[in-house]
């Protein structure tokens, strides 16, 4: 095409009785001003039936998506073919097989005014001429094209994003003649196509072109409507790399204080509370960047998670704290009572003591399988030795069951360790300790819990990735395709 010249004549098959380029320019002045002289009207329909216009498309380039204004740029050749009685030639001439004309000669014929309807602007690209390409058959084939860049709406659904694909569309008819006028039809073969680019979108990729016809009901009447549907698949690794694979780090450095030394309180919550802040920032720069949607994305799942996983390591640091505090303090109180005169060490030698002399039979120790039955163990120790627990206690009071009664409660755990200690052919066997010491929680113990942080997290990607990477795709994008 040679849009800068008024007209270039060209003879394909090199036909006799068309002898040199003069001879060729004088035959196409002539037919011009024979098929565009004073009786052609531009503005009346060639037909009386109507004209059956032939509409092709073809996609140059993508240029741009935005999600924040649900748009699309793109660069596309718009052709138009129609028949036109008033504008065959061959019986004028029979050396030139067409007539190759620009923009100029365009406004001097009849057209369709096929437009895109939904489109929110469309330019005809002039460099270095308007770029609008025209050729007339000598049978009074039209063929007429425009390179336009035009901005169209997509329909952006970001409920899978950043693993989503997204439709855009246009449509076209003629703005000025209605169906009784102008039928619009796609050409009979590969009507739309896109060009091979080397030009790339950076997060998309196209993944199908699909076609269609309508007609639609305006007041004044019934039009043709074409619409030309692009679908584009989002690729997914730069968010991979800028969101995803932080979030992985933040959620893990989460779970460090877990083998940080409990007494170091102040590290082990600054590390937590450091990974839920950058958490927190990454997902408001991700979220400044996407329109504001009434319904959670994928990635809001995402982020959410993330943020209860670091939330909930960091309610566990805290619930370890209360815990190691209260016993502590416990610990201390016990040990400064007045009602506790025997040291945890010397429990176990009184056991030793008691059953050395008698005083412990082996049933006693046999039946202290149960927590009753320990308890009931605990106290006769205790009222053994009440004349040494009256000889160090000031109290005036001679009753031993109150003495024993508290005794036995403050100090029932080491009192229980002991028999387990002074007995170990016995039944009471190592697995009773947990439930034994059930008042006094133990570090090693906490050291099963911090293994479920690993694996629920591991649960929670197998069930997140299988469904919005692999499932959800299968399910969603055939029945979008084709409705």
């Amino acid at each position: 095409m040679l849009p800068h010249l008024l007209y270039f004549i060209s003879d394909g098959t090199g036909r006799t009785g068309c002898n040199g380029s003069g001879h060729e320019d004088g035959a196409t002045d002539s037919v011009l001003h024979k098929i565009l002289n004073d009786n052609y009207d531009k503005t009346i329909v060639p037909n009386r039936d109507g004209a059956l216009v032939s509409i092709e498309v073809a996609l140059q380039t993508f240029s741009d998506i935005s999600e924040s204004s649900a748009s699309f740029t793109a660069d596309i050749l718009l052709s138009q073919i129609w028949h036109d009685e008033r504008l065959r030639f061959e019986q004028y001439s029979s050396c030139i097989e067409n007539l190759t004309l620009n923009y100029l000669v365009v406004d001097r014929i009849w057209q369709p005014m096929v437009c895109f309807v939904n489109s929110k602007k469309s330019d005809l690209h002039s460099s270095p001429t308007p770029n609008t390409f025209l050729l007339i058959y000598p049978n009074g084939t039209v063929w007429i094209n425009h390179r336009l860049r035009v901005e169209g709406p997509c329909y952006m659904d970001l409920r899978r994003f950043p693993m989503d694909s997204q439709e855009c569309e246009l449509i076209l008819e003629s703005y000025a003649y209605n169906a009784a006028k102008v039928r619009l039809k796609w050409r009979d073969w590969d009507p739309v196509f896109s060009y091979d680019s080397r030009t790339r979108l950076p997060d998309f990729v196209l993944s199908e072109l699909k076609w269609d016809k309508k007609s639609f009901f305006y007041a004044a009447g019934k039009w043709d409507q074409l619409s030309v549907s692009f679908f584009l698949t989002r690729q997914y690794g730069f968010y991979i790399l800028q969101i995803y694979t932080p979030t992985y780090i933040s959620v893990v450095m989460s779970w460090l204080p877990f083998w940080i030394d409990r007494n170091s309180q102040p590290a082990r919550f600054t590390l937590a509370v450091s990974s839920l802040m950058a958490l927190t920032f990454q997902y408001g720069s991700v979220a400044k960047s996407l329109p504001r949607v009434g319904y959670i994305k994928a990635i809001d799942i995402w982020m959410f998670a993330m943020c209860f996983f670091i939330l909930f390591s960091l309610i566990h640091l805290t619930m370890v704290g209360y815990i190691d505090r209260v016993t502590t303090t416990r610990e201390k109180r016990n040990e400064k009572s007045p009602n506790s005169p025997l040291k945890p060490s010397e429990t176990a030698t009184q056991v030793h003591h008691d059953v050395s002399n008698n005083q412990l039979s082996n049933g006693d120790v046999e039946g202290a399988t149960s927590e009753r039955n320990q308890h009931k163990v605990c106290a006769k120790i205790c009222r053994n030795n009440v004349s040494w627990y009256q000889n160090n206690s000031n109290s005036n009071d001679n009753s031993d069951n109150g003495l024993c009664e508290d005794d036995v409660r403050l100090r029932n755990v080491d009192c229980k360790s002991a028999l387990i200690s002074a007995y170990p052919d016995s039944l009471v066997k190592q697995k009773r300790i947990r439930k034994i010491s059930r008042r006094k929680p133990s570090w090693p113990r906490r050291s099963v819990k911090k293994k479920n942080f690993p694996i629920a997290f591991g649960i929670f990607n197998a069930l997140y990735w299988g469904y919005y990477a692999i499932l959800e795709r299968r399910l969603f994008d055939d029945p979008m395709r084709t409705g």
